[in-house]
C-alpha cells in the first residue's frame, strides 16, 4: 500500500514503473528506508551536478533552442510577401501558398513606400484600392516608359499578377492618421513631399489618435 501511494505522489515529478520498486515492498522499517533514499539521492544528486559542471556553454548552445526561434518559427512561418504598391504584408498564414493569391484586409496609402509621381517629388496619399478602381494608370518599373492601367494591374508583370486586390476603396483610418503624424519623417526619409497632387486631404488631420487604434480593429473582424 505505502509503494502505491509512494508511487502516485511522484507521479507528477518522476516517471518510473512501479514494478522497478519490488524490491522494498517488504520492508517495514521506514526509519531505514528514509536513510537509504537519503543517501542514493544524495550521491545521485552529486554525480548529476559533476557531470552538468563538466558540459561547457558552447556543446549546450549545440542543442539548446533559442526561445526566440522557436517563437519565429512558431509566428513567422508565413507569407511574407509586400504589395508591390504599398508594401503591406500578405496575411495568408502559409508561407507556400500556391494557387492562392495574396492579399490584405487593407492596404496602406503607398506614399509609405515611397511612391511618387513620375519626375516629381510628390509622394502619393493614394490607396492601392482606391486607385485599381479608378482609371489612372502607373509605372510597373522605375524606368518603365510605358504606363499599365490600374484596373489591369495585373499586367504590370509577376510580383502584380499573384496579388488580389479589390477595387472596394476602403481606407483604414489609422493610415490616414499615420501619414498625417509622420509626415515630416516620411517626407525627410525619402527626401519627397506631400504636396500638390499628392497633398494631404484636410479631413485626414481630423482623425484622432483614439479612432486611428479603434480602426485597427476592423483587420479582425
Amino acid at each position: 500500500m505505502w509503494l502505491k501511494e509512494f508511487s502516485n505522489a511522484l507521479t507528477s515529478e518522476l516517471k518510473f514503473a512501479t514494478n522497478s520498486l519490488e524490491n522494498f515492498c517488504d520492508i517495514t522499517d521506514f526509519d531505514f528506508l528514509e536513510e537509504v533514499l537519503n543517501t542514493s539521492l544524495s550521491q545521485i544528486h552529486k554525480e548529476i551536478n559533476s557531470s552538468l559542471s563538466s558540459v561547457s556553454s558552447l556543446k549546450m548552445e549545440k542543442f539548446r533552442v533559442k526561445p526566440d526561434e522557436i517563437l519565429t518559427k512558431h509566428f513567422c512561418d508565413c507569407c511574407w510577401i509586400q504589395c508591390p504598391f504599398c508594401h503591406a504584408i500578405c496575411t495568408n498564414s502559409m508561407m507556400a501558398h500556391t494557387g492562392v493569391e495574396h492579399s490584405v484586409p487593407f492596404h496602406r496609402p503607398y506614399g509609405i513606400n515611397g511612391w511618387h509621381r513620375k519626375d516629381t517629388i510628390e509622394l502619393c496619399t493614394d490607396f492601392c484600392t482606391s486607385s485599381v478602381a479608378s482609371d489612372n494608370a502607373f509605372y510597373p518599373k522605375f524606368d518603365s516608359e510605358e504606363t499599365v492601367p490600374f484596373k489591369k494591374y495585373r499586367d504590370g508583370g509577376p510580383k502584380y499578377a499573384n496579388w488580389s486586390i479589390t477595387p472596394d476603396g476602403s481606407e483604414l483610418p489609422y493610415w490616414k492618421w499615420f501619414v498625417c503624424k509622420f509626415q515630416e519623417q516620411l517626407e525627410n526619409h525619402y527626401s519627397k513631399k506631400f504636396q500638390c497632387s499628392g497633398e494631404i486631404p484636410s479631413q485626414w488631420r481630423s482623425i484622432t489618435k483614439e479612432e486611428a487604434i479603434a480602426s485597427l480593429a476592423d483587420m479582425f473582424l
